[in-house]
C-alpha cells in the first residue's frame, strides 16, 4: 500500500504550487492595472479563489471515494473523454513550461547574462522531469524541504518597515488604474494551483475527516505572503515608482544589507527556483495523469517525456520577456477557466448521476 499525503504536507504543497514568479511583478501589476492602493485587490481575488476552492470541497464531499476520472467516466465513456483529457494535459504542460521559461528569462538578466537560455531552460526541465517521474508522496516530501529552505525570504520584509510610510498609500482607492479586467485575470492566475487538489484525492490520507482544511490553509499562506509583499511595496515605493519598476520585489530585496553577501537579490531569486520547480512539476504531474488515462497503453514515464517535449517545442520560439507575456496571459486565462469550470462540471456530473440513480431505484 502506497503512502498517503498528510494534511500538513498538503497545505505546504498548495502554497508552493500557488506561489510563483508572478510575486516579483505583482506590485507593479497592481499599480498599473488598478491604480492607488491596488494591493487591496489581492484580498478580493483571494476571496474569489476561496469560493473556487469551496466548489472543489463540494466535489470532495459528494464524490463517495471516487477519483476525478471515475466521476467523469461514470457518465461519459473513457474513449469519449480521452480528447478532453489530452487537451487539459496540453494546456497545463505548456503553462508549466511558460512559467519555467519566465523564471529563466529573469534569471538570465539578473545573474547569467552570458549564459545560453537554452542551457538554463534545459537544466530546469531535467530537474522537473526527475521529480515528475517520482510518486506524489516523494514530490510532497521534497516540497516540504523546499518550503523550509525558502520561507525565510518572506521575513526580509521586516527590514523595510522602518523605511516605509503609510502616507504613500494615499487616501484614494483604485485611482489611475488602466485595465482592471486584464488585471483581474493576471492576479487570479497568481493564485492558481489549488485546482490540482482534484487529482490528489486518491493520494491523500482520508482517515482525517477535515483534511480539506489544509487546502484552505495553503491558500491563506499564499494570501498572507502576497498581501504583505504588495502592502510593503506600496508603502516603500511611491506610486509612480511602482508603475515604472519591472520587478519591485527584487528592488526591495536589493536594499537589504547583509554582511558577506553583496547582491542578496540574486541569491534570493536563485533560491526561488525551488518554488518554481514545484509549480512546474505539479502541472506536469497532472498532465501525466491525464495522458495516462487517455492512453493507458503507454508507460507514464514516456508520457511525461512526451508532454515535456511537446510543450518544449511549442514554446521554443518564445525567448524574450515581451513575447512571453501574451502567452502567459492566454494560457493563464485558459488555466483559470479550467480551475473554475472543472469543479462545476464535476458537480454537474455528480448531480446527473444522482438523479439517474434515484430514477432507477424509484
Amino acid at each position: 500500500m502506497s503512502e498517503k499525503i498528510a494534511p500538513f504536507h498538503l497545505a505546504i504543497l498548495i502554497y508552493m504550487i500557488q506561489s510563483g514568479v508572478t510575486l516579483y511583478k505583482l506590485p507593479r501589476m497592481l499599480a498599473v492595472n488598478f491604480g492607488t492602493n491596488g494591493w487591496i485587490i489581492v484580498l478580493i481575488v483571494s476571496f474569489v479563489a476561496g469560493i473556487n476552492i469551496f466548489l472543489i470541497s463540494l466535489v470532495n464531499r459528494f464524490r463517495k471515494g471516487e477519483s476525478v476520472f471515475e466521476i467523469m467516466e461514470g457518465l461519459i465513456p473513457r474513449k469519449v473523454m480521452a480528447p478532453f483529457y489530452i487537451l487539459l494535459a496540453l494546456i497545463w504542460s505548456i503553462l508549466a513550461l511558460l512559467v519555467g521559461k519566465d523564471y529563466i528569462l529573469i534569471t538570465q538578466v539578473l545573474t547569467f547574462q552570458n549564459s545560453s537560455l537554452l542551457l538554463l531552460y534545459s537544466i530546469v526541465l531535467i530537474l522537473a522531469f526527475y521529480l515528475v517521474v517520482k510518486d506524489i508522496y516523494t514530490i510532497s516530501k521534497t516540497t516540504t524541504i523546499f518550503f523550509f529552505l525558502t520561507i525565510w525570504m518572506t521575513f526580509l520584509l521586516i527590514y523595510h518597515i522602518p523605511y516605509s510610510s503609510v502616507m504613500r498609500l494615499t487616501p484614494f482607492i483604485f485611482k489611475e488604474g488602466t485595465n482592471s479586467i486584464r488585471g483581474l485575470i493576471e492576479v487570479y492566475t497568481a493564485f492558481l494551483g489549488f485546482e490540482l487538489v482534484l487529482f490528489l484525492f486518491p493520494y491523500i490520507d482520508q482517515k482525517r475527516p477535515k483534511w480539506f482544511l489544509s487546502v484552505y490553509v495553503g491558500h491563506i499562506i499564499t494570501t498572507v505572503v502576497y498581501t504583505l509583499t504588495c502592502l510593503v511595496s506600496f508603502m516603500y515605493f511611491s506610486f509612480e515608482q511602482l508603475k515604472l519598476i519591472s520587478f519591485p520585489v527584487l528592488n526591495l530585496i536589493s536594499y537589504v544589507e547583509i554582511e558577506l553577501i553583496e547582491r542578496i537579490e540574486s541569491l534570493v531569486f536563485n533560491l526561488f527556483l525551488m518554488k518554481i520547480l514545484i509549480t512546474v512539476v505539479m502541472y506536469l504531474w497532472a498532465a501525466k495523469l491525464l495522458l495516462h488515462r487517455a492512453i493507458p497503453a503507454i508507460n507514464e514515464k514516456w508520457l511525461a517525456t512526451l508532454s515535456i517535449l511537446i510543450a518544449f517545442f511549442v514554446t521554443l520560439r518564445v525567448d524574450v520577456v515581451y513575447e512571453l507575456a501574451p502567452w502567459l496571459l492566454i494560457f493563464g486565462f485558459a488555466a483559470a477557466g479550467i480551475a473554475i469550470g472543472l469543479p462545476v462540471l464535476l458537480l454537474f456530473v455528480l448531480w446527473v448521476r444522482r438523479i439517474g440513480r434515484r430514477r432507477r431505484h424509484g
